[in-house]
């Protein structure tokens, strides 16, 4: 199975001055840290090729699944990012860089995949705080294809999942008005599409907001896509640029579907963190992030204090953000340090395994004689 995946990433404000944030990227850095390294984790656990042993060049000898490659774009404008922070091994992706304006970001993906239509089986576009758990989540994908032909597209339901306080998986996408879902709807789309799905019957129905934050593709869909008016047109007249990019020209490339009956989870993908689920918690009930997150903030606010406190100004302390990245490039540093350390005593060790090796056959070599 070969696997391409776009990432649409992006941390800090509009170049035009205004302090207006963009895909929310501002809003928390850590929590977006946290997201990336989610999301790109994700794809390499359920697509990824590394699955083995303590020997990384052969499979478990009951692994009989079909080879795998799995190449992920990052698309991202120059110098805004946190990809040196996401504690990833540059290697396991690629980066593109668009030099142009940070809300068409996304739109450039569709240039990526037409610059690769014909490679893979699976094109993915997701923004960067999209988490995959499905590992049959592309073998969905695929069926539903061969089912209903190159035409027609499944995008998933969109959650969050509270992961503090109840835990609770939370659609709270708003329903769309007719106007605005008009560009989706077209004469002769069925309602209602159903497959066998495990022995049962799963049906599909059109979105009342077809938004997911990425589309999925197999490489019939991404051939159709490409022959029809509507792609890389760059539209941004839909909700706004991110969305249209998302969902606008696929909407009027493709009659789109979301899982229906009896399970809307059966195609799905979590958005990470809860700034939308925690607005609609009811009385009394908490929807919050995963701890570990709320401690790194709690250390980084005893770190803001703490600065504030030793170098008082009149301009008051540093922003969060700036002591964010301080901290972030000393602790990549030392985590550099460190592995250069290890490597030392790693070449150590074996020098010394060498050598002892050497005093026992001199030792058993003098006892012979």
């Amino acid at each position: 199975m070969r696997v391409l995946v776009v990432s649409c990433h992006y941390f800090g404000q509009k170049t035009d001055g205004s302090t207006a944030a963009i895909f929310s990227s501002q809003l928390d850095p850590l929590a977006r840290i946290a997201a990336v390294n989610a999301s790109l984790v994700a794809l390499h656990r359920h697509f990824g090729p590394r699955r083995h042993g303590k020997d990384p060049s052969a499979r478990l000898p009951q692994d009989q699944t079909p080879e795998r490659t799995l190449d992920i774009v990052v698309l991202q404008v120059p110098g805004k990012g946190l990809l040196d922070s996401i504690g990833i091994d540059p290697s396991c992706y690629t980066v593109e860089y668009f030099d142009g304006p940070p809300m068409m970001l996304c739109f450039e993906a569709q240039r990526v995949l037409r610059e690769r239509v014909g490679s893979y089986d699976f094109y993915a576009v997701i923004e960067d705080d999209m988490v995959i758990h499905d590992p049959l989540f592309l073998d969905k994908i695929g069926a539903f294809a061969r089912a209903f032909g190159d035409k027609t597209l499944l995008q998933p339901t969109r959650y969050e999942m509270a992961q503090s306080g109840t835990p609770a998986i939370v659609v709270g996408d708003p329903v769309l008005s007719s106007t605005t879902l008009a560009p989706f709807r077209r004469p002769g789309q069925k309602a209602r599409l159903a497959i066998e799905w495990l022995g049962r019957e799963q049906t599909f129905v059109l979105p009342n907001n077809p938004h997911a934050s990425g589309y999925f593709l197999t490489d019939t869909q991404l051939r159709h896509w490409i022959g029809t008016p509507w792609f890389y047109d760059r539209d941004a007249s839909w909700l706004g640029p991110i969305e249209s990019a998302m969902s606008l020209s696929i909407g009027r490339a493709f009659d789109v579907y979301q899982p229906g009956a009896p399970d809307p989870f059966f195609l799905s993908i979590e958005h990470y963190g809860t700034r939308y689920a925690r607005a609609t918690a009811p009385s009394g009930v908490t929807y919050g992030d995963a701890p570990l997150l709320q401690i790194a903030h709690q250390a980084l606010q005893h770190s803001r204090r703490t600065a504030a406190e030793a170098y008082p100004s009149a301009d008051g302390p540093a922003p969060l953000e700036d002591l964010f990245f301080q901290s972030s490039a000393s602790f990549n540093a030392l985590v550099r340090e460190r592995d250069a350390a290890l490597v030392e005593l790693g070449a150590l060790k074996r020098s010394r395994s060498q050598l002892f090796k050497q005093l026992v056959a001199a030792l058993l070599g003098k006892g012979l004689r």
